[in-house]
């Protein structure tokens, strides 16, 4: 007997789970050259954050108090200012990358897979760490959804509980309603299961997601066959 998933809402991650994070990688080669301490820092003080926000008194609940407090890591880091440290975050990360995306595309069978889930009804969203909306637009796939979260709105980065509970919330689905969608076991896969989700890895590695897959190509099987929708 088949083991069939129930669910209502499918909802998926973006760098390099939508598409090739190293497609972006390349095309950023030469910010990596002219900011090579700042786009250093920038890494490290995002996993720092992740590391301070499993404090239950960690304190942003907004983009704005999380991009403060990341703007004021940042300046220890690179000993500047707060004010030009923001600055560099903001025109780097939050405005150059995205425009990066002209020429990057999707994955191979990724818009047959999210057309084929629309049309059978489930309800589609994304979650990234980073602000979504403009790479689905450039790759051509914002049509299919409706709802698209940034998890630094809830003041936090993936894979705090609070951000997975917004997303339950957005979607108006029980967390075991929801399937997530991710490439990073620790933050995608190991965060929504903990959030009570069901969970998909774009990868073949070991973790605890329900279903693991190198192409696009395979989720839409395992997808036909595993997957039925929840009313």
């Amino acid at each position: 007997m088949r083991d069939i998933m129930r669910v209502r809402a499918i909802a998926f991650d973006v760098d390099g789970t939508l598409y090739p994070s190293s497609s972006l990688n390349l095309r950023c080669v030469d910010l990596v050259f002219t900011h090579p301490r700042f786009v250093m820092a920038f890494s490290l003080v995002r996993r720092q954050l992740r590391a301070l926000q499993q404090d239950a008194h960690f304190e942003p609940h907004d983009s704005a108090s999380l991009h403060q407090l990341q703007a004021t890591l940042l300046a220890q880091r690179l000993d500047t200012t707060k004010e030009h440290a923001r600055d560099l975050m903001e025109r780097i990360f939050y405005q150059e990358m995205p425009r990066r995306f002209a020429t990057i595309a999707p994955y191979p069978g990724v818009t047959t897979v999210l057309e084929s889930l629309r049309s059978r009804g489930f309800a589609l969203a994304v979650l990234s760490d980073l602000p979504p909306a403009e790479k689905l637009r450039t790759l051509g796939l914002l049509e299919f959804f409706p709802r698209i979260l940034c998890a630094e709105d809830t003041g936090a980065l993936k894979p705090h509980p609070r951000v997975f509970q917004a997303l339950s919330v957005a979607l108006g689905a029980a967390p075991h309603e929801i399937l997530y969608v991710g490439n990073n076991i620790r933050y995608d896969i190991g965060g929504s299961k903990a959030a009570g989700m069901r969970a998909a890895l774009r990868g073949r590695r070991i973790s605890a997601a329900d279903f693991k897959f190198g192409h696009w190509h395979e989720f839409a099987a395992w997808a036909r066959d595993y997957l039925e929708l929840t009313r």
